[in-house]
């Protein structure tokens, strides 16, 4: 895949095309336009952004205030288009939303998948070359998404937390550098490179942190009248210790194809410089995470992104390895019970070999 990949030439405007206009699309529409940059903004539903469409303003409150002027609002990518381009969408939508930037990319185009998810570059390079594109853009992926927040109405978005030093990879090494040095001035010190986008993959936290709490919190989640905080309340000790179960046999994948990836806990104590001696201190000591509140239903990104495309990519990897992931398997298979669904047969597989 890296050779059909060329070497960087133009460097890329100064405008910044936000691909999606969820939770982190428009709090980073609005941070990068508060600090000066270009903004244009798309998302495929046109009742999702109506306001910002009339308005050309998003609300911006928490660690980052104030009234942010996105340049060009739309739901036609065509109208709204840049080279450089960070896309928030899930990543359960990353097939289709390549397949609608393929009549407009080059081979100087810059796409950051904001996160990846599991194996997210490898997929949207993919699904690029099925469209027939012939000469990749420069595509990489985060291990996580570099804002806390939540979008809180049609126009406005709350900051908790910018997250530091999140991982960020590019299919094709020497490019992982060269794509920060052109992004945002205010983006640039959240981010720090990683040697491959296998790391930025298996570093997924968040098919850690989402997909069991949500499946063991179900009673709560489907009765009415009932709210809770996701992080301080959905996740008892008992909670946490599953989920360390978990991670480290996401740790042990990551081992078996030759990585070393930090654990959560120090995931958590890296980026937001909490301390604790174990999952669940970890998770309470973590400020940023008090005022996020649980889904209101199991159909879900927590779900219907995080597992299809984080835990259903990582057993695949672990069965075609022979490591054992008896945890992930049974979260997986409560999942596709509880929703009916066969996540599996949706979800990301990818050969071994193109792994190493």
């Amino acid at each position: 895949m890296d050779k059909n990949i060329n070497e960087p030439n133009a460097v890329p405007s100064g405008r910044v095309f936000v691909c999606g206009g969820g939770h982190q699309g428009l709090t980073m529409a609005a941070h990068l336009a508060l600090n000066g940059v270009e903004v244009t903004l798309w998302n495929r539903t046109a009742s999702h952004i109506e306001e910002i469409i009339a308005t050309h303003k998003i609300e911006c409150s928490g660690i980052v205030s104030g009234t942010a002027t996105i340049e060009n609002v739309s739901t036609a990518i065509s109208e709204v288009f840049s080279d450089f381009i960070m896309v928030t969408t899930p990543s359960n939508a990353h097939k289709d939303v390549a397949r609608q930037l393929a009549p407009f990319v080059h081979r100087d185009t810059i796409i950051v998948l904001n996160p990846g998810r599991t194996f997210g570059a490898m997929e949207f390079a993919q699904t690029l070359m099925e469209c027939g594109v012939q000469e990749l853009p420069h595509i990489a992926e985060t291990q996580t998404i570099v804002y806390t927040c939540r979008r809180s109405d049609k126009n406005s978005t709350m900051i908790f937390a910018l997250k530091n030093d999140v991982k960020i990879a590019a299919l094709r090494a020497a490019d992982t550098r060269y794509i920060i040095d052109r992004m945002p001035e205010c983006l640039q010190p959240y981010f720090s490179p990683a040697e491959s986008t296998i790391v930025t993959s298996l570093s997924n936290v968040g098919m850690v942190l989402h997909c069991a709490p949500v499946l063991m919190n179900i009673g709560w989640i489907e009765t009415e009248k009932v709210y809770f905080k996701y992080y301080y309340d959905g996740i008892s000790p008992s909670v946490a210790h599953f989920l360390e179960k978990i991670d480290k046999e996401r740790i042990c994948v990551a081992k078996m194809l030759g990585y070393e990836i930090e654990s959560t806990p120090d995931w958590l104590r890296r980026t937001y410089h909490v301390t604790g001696s174990n999952f669940y201190e970890c998770i309470r000591n973590n400020i940023a995470y008090k005022e996020i509140d649980a889904p209101h239903t199991i159909k879900h990104r927590y779900l219907l992104e995080d597992i299809p495309c984080g835990l259903v990519p990582i057993e695949d990897v672990a069965v075609k390895t022979g490591v054992k992931v008896p945890n992930i398997t049974t979260v997986i298979d409560l999942a596709c019970a509880m929703l009916d669904t066969d996540l599996r047969k949706t979800g990301r597989k990818y050969q071994v070999d193109l792994l190493r």
